[in-house]
C-alpha cells in the first residue's frame, strides 16, 4: 500500500517494504486533513491512465476512497494510517552532501556489489565520510572499487562509516538523478536518512563488518600498461564471444608497444585480438574475468585507462588516465593461466 496524508497545503506519499521507505511531498488543496493507506499498483494504474487534470480525493462511508478527474470516477478501497507501519524518524544531526558526487560514486561502484545474499556485508557499498573527503567501497570478492572524491564537510569532526545497502544505492541514484544539488544525509542506530528535495528516503542499515579493503589495493604493481578505453573495450568483447561461458576467462600477453587478448572454448573454439599500447616493460602473460574487465570499461568516461601489473599472481589495478575531482580504483583478481 500507498500511504497517503494530507495536510496544511501538501501531500505526503509514502511507501515502505521495511528495507527502504520512500515519503514524497506534492503541492495539494487540503479542505480537510486525513490520511489513509490505499494499493499501490491500483492508485498508480488509475492516476497514470487520467488526463492531464486535477484529481480529486474525497473520503467516502466506510473504508472508501472516491477518486475523482475529470468525467472519471472511482471507488478504491483503503486501510487506516494504524494498519501502516511506522515510519522512522530522524532527530539529529545531518551532514549536506553534494548530489552530484553521490550519483557520480554510485554509477561507477554498483556493479561491482555481490549477487550472493548469503555473503550479507557484502550487499551494499561501504561509504566512509570524512572531514576533508568522502569514500564509497564496494567488492563481491573477486574485484574492488575504491573512489575517493576530495570535499570540505563543515561540522563534521570525527569519521562516519555505514554500510548502505543496493537496493538504497538505486534508489538514491533515481531522487538525484534530476536538478537536486544536496542530499541531507543523517543517521540513526538502525537507520539512514536521505533527504533530497521533497523527498525522502530512508534505509536500513546493514550490519557485520566490511572487509579490509586497504589490505587489497596493491601497492607495488609497476608495470603500466595504457590504453585506449574503446578499443580496449570493443576489443575484449569480440575476443569475450569465445570465452569459457562459466569463467570468461581471457588471456593478455603483454609485450613492447603491444598487447595480444586472447581465449579459448573447448566446445566453440578461439579468439584473438592485437591492441597497440603504450608499455615499456618485460613481458607478462596474465588472465582476467572479461565480464569484470567490461564493467569497469563500461562505466570510466575517460580516453584512456591505465593497468598497473606486477606479475601474473598479483591484482591487477586499473584507473581512468585523467579524472581530477576523483580519485576511482578498480582491483581485480587474476585468473590462473
Amino acid at each position: 500500500n500507498l500511504l497517503l496524508e494530507l495536510s496544511g497545503n501538501s501531500l505526503a506519499v509514502t511507501a515502505t517494504d521495511l528495507d527502504v521507505t520512500i515519503q514524497c511531498n506534492s503541492a495539494a488543496d487540503v479542505k480537510v486533513s486525513g490520511s489513509a493507506a490505499v494499493s499501490a499498483h491500483k492508485l498508480f494504474d488509475i492516476v497514470r491512465l487520467l488526463p492531464e487534470a486535477d484529481i480529486h480525493f474525497k473520503s467516502g462511508s466506510g473504508n472508501w476512497i472516491h477518486i475523482n478527474c475529470e468525467r472519471s470516477r472511482f471507488k478504491i478501497a483503503s486501510l487506516s494510517k494504524d494498519d501502516f507501519p511506522d515510519i522512522p524518524s530522524l532527530g539529529g544531526q545531518t551532514l549536506t552532501l553534494p548530489a552530484s558526487a553521490l550519483r557520480y560514486m554510485i554509477s561507477r561502484s554498483i556493479f561491482a556489489i555481490t549477487q550472493e545474499e548469503s555473503r550479507y556485508t557484502l550487499n551494499g557499498a561501504l561509504m566512509i565520510i570524512q572531514p576533508d573527503r568522502m569514500v564509497m567501497v564496494t567488492t563481491d570478492g573477486h574485484r574492488l572499487v575504491l573512489i575517493t572524491h576530495a570535499i570540505e564537510m563543515p561540522g563534521l569532526d570525527e569519521e562516519i562509516r555505514v554500510l548502505v545497502p543496493k537496493k538504497t544505492l538505486v534508489e538514491l541514484s533515481k531522487i538525484t538523478a534530476e536538478d537536486i544539488l544536496s542530499v541531507e544525509f543523517g543517521r540513526s542506530e538502525n537507520h539512514l536518512f536521505f533527504q533530497a528535495g521533497d523527498r525522502l528516503l530512508i534505509s536500513r542499515v546493514l550490519t557485520g563488518q566490511f572487509p579490509n579493503y586497504e589490505m587489497v589495493i596493491p601497492r607495488g604493481n609497476h608495470r603500466l600498461v595504457l590504453l585506449n578505453t574503446l578499443d580496449f573495450a570493443d576489443a575484449l568483447r569480440r575476443v569475450a564471444v569465445m570465452a569459457d561461458d562459466q569463467s570468461h576467462a581471457v588471456r593478455f600477453s603483454i609485450s613492447d608497444s603491444q598487447i595480444d587478448i586472447s581465449s579459448v572454448s573447448t566446445d566453440y573454439g578461439e579468439a584473438r585480438e592485437s591492441l597497440p599500447v603504450i608499455y615499456d616493460g618485460d613481458p607478462l602473460e596474465i588472465g582476467f574475468n572479461a565480464v569484470y574487465l567490461l564493467d569497469f570499461l563500461n562505466a570510466v568516461d575517460t580516453e584512456q585507462v591505465r593497468l598497473e601489473l606486477k606479475d601474473q599472481e598479483t591484482q591487477g589495478l586499473l584507473r581512468p588516465e585523467v579524472l581530477e575531482e576523483y580519485d576511482y580504483s578498480y582491483v581485480v583478481m587474476p585468473m590462473k593461466l
